[in-house]
Formats: structure tokens, C-alpha cells, sequence
């Protein structure tokens, strides 16, 4: 289930009349409309679309599925979140942005969609990512990202997103995706464990945890055997190897890949 706000009533896919008047892009265009008769919604200008991802085959499959709709043009696929505000720039604004939160190099998704938002408030974000750290929603939320959207676990097709969030929607997941840690769905871990896990991945003793979180080391030990207890992984070695194959926690530093 997702967060709409606020809802979008009749037909899938239809869109308000609040939005159908033009949006200025700056330097004297106009940014792409809907324009709807009656029940039938029919495209004047389509959105232009501009799709960042580090892996040539998910870009290949969003453009695959946004190229035959009448209501979005795909302006631009580029590879690095670095590209973006410099396209963005020299192009214009698109009306909205797919961005990957992980990348091979330079800076990572979310802090470049948090950029460009800033300069270009009125192209809207969707944030995309096939991990599954539930984390990432509330650090976009907080970055002023639309939408988020898990890549490989998704429960709304990526055009409905898009039309929705399109159509003024923040359009979020409830939670992260129904993923098992060992026993244990990992959308059932605490904030404190994903915390523990996530520092545990990056490579700290539980002396090192229990001082960025001002716990003692026993107190880290005694919430990792539990964390053991709970998904039946009785080994601190799997259960990072897991946690971090899985997504489950990413830190900050891994969401640039190099």
C-alpha cells in the first residue's frame, strides 16, 4: 500500500484540473500539460522525463516502459547523478526526474536529487533503489523527494507513480519491502537494530557502535543476540553478509558504489 496525498478520485491515472494549466520552465518555455475533455484525458505537450541510473539495463527497462506512453517524453538517460544539475542546467528543468539512490561514482542519488530539487523546485523527484533499507524513505521525505519507488520489490507500476505523483501525489511505500532477514521480516526491525546493523556492515566493534550510539559494548552485544535469537542467524559473520546482500542497511558511504 501507498501514501497518496492527496487522493486522486475517478478514473486510474486521471488527473486533477488543478493541474492543467501551464507551468513556467523558465527562459521562455512552458512545461508540458494535460489537457482533459470530459472523462477522456488526451496529451497537448507530453512531460519531459529524465532518468538517471548506474545500470544500463534498469535504464534500458524504465525507458521501456515510459517510451510508449502519450503523456511523458524521455528527454535524457544519464549514468551519473553528477550529470543531472549540469543537464538540468544546460537543458533546462525536466518536469520530472528518476533517480537511482545508489551510483558507481562521484555523488550518490539521493544527495543529488536533494541538490537539484533546491535549484530546480519545480521539477519533481521520484527516488528510486532496488535495495531495501527502509531508512532511505525517511532521508528522502526529509530531502523534499516526492516519491519513492523500490525497484525490485514494487506494489504500483512505475507509470502510476509517475501519473500520480505528476497529479501534486507524494506517493511513498508504507514501509520497506517484505524482505527476510533469516526468520525475520526485516520491516519488523527497530530503528535501534537497523542502526546496529548498519555500523556492524560498515566494520565497527561493538565498543565502536556503543560510542556513535552511547550505548555500552555489552549493550550492543546484548541487542545482536537478540537480533541472533530473533532471525536464527547465530553468526555475527552471516548475519552482515545478509543484511548487506539483502539492502537491508546501506550506509551512507555505500551509496556510491566505488
Amino acid at each position: 500500500m501507498f501514501i497518496k496525498n492527496p487522493p486522486v478520485g475517478g478514473m486510474k491515472n486521471e488527473i486533477p484540473s488543478d493541474i492543467l494549466k501551464k507551468r513556467s520552465m523558465g527562459k521562455g518555455a512552458t512545461a508540458p500539460v494535460f489537457r482533459r475533455k470530459g472523462r477522456d484525458a488526451c496529451l497537448s505537450e507530453p512531460y519531459r522525463v529524465v532518468i538517471v541510473d548506474d545500470e544500463m539495463i534498469s535504464r534500458g527497462y524504465m525507458e521501456l516502459f515510459i517510451k510508449p506512453s502519450r503523456r511523458y517524453e524521455v528527454a535524457a538517460t544519464l549514468a551519473f547523478a553528477a550529470d543531472a544539475e549540469r543537464w538540468c542546467r544546460e537543458n533546462g528543468p525536466p518536469d520530472l526526474l528518476i533517480m537511482d539512490v545508489m551510483m558507481s561514482a562521484g555523488v550518490d542519488g539521493l544527495s543529488a536529487a536533494e541538490s537539484i530539487k533546491k535549484a530546480f523546485p519545480q521539477t519533481r523527484v521520484i527516488l528510486a533503489t532496488s535495495m531495501a533499507d527502509a531508512d532511505w524513505l525517511d532521508k528522502a521525505r526529509e530531502a523534499g523527494i516526492e516519491s519513492f519507488w523500490f525497484k525490485t520489490y514494487p506494489d504500483m507500476p512505475l507509470l502510476e507513480v509517475m501519473d500520480r505523483t505528476m497529479a501534486g501525489e507524494s506517493v511513498y511505500p508504507d514501509g520497506a519491502p517484505g524482505v527476510m532477514l533469516g526468520s525475520l521480516p526485516a520491516d519488523r526491525l527497530t530503528r535501534q537494530q537497523r542502526n546496529i546493523l548498519r555500523l556492524l556492515v560498515e566494520g565497527h566493534s561493538n565498543r565502536e557502535i556503543g560510542e556513535r550510539m552511547f550505548l555500552s559494548a555489552n549493550t550492543v552485544k546484548d541487542y545482536l543476540d537478540d537480533l541472533m535469537e530473533k532471525t536464527e542467524i547465530h553468526s555475527r559473520t552471516a548475519l552482515v553478509a545478509q543484511a548487506a546482500r539483502l539492502g537491508i542497511v546501506v550506509s551512507d558511504s555505500d551509496r556510491v558504489k566505488s
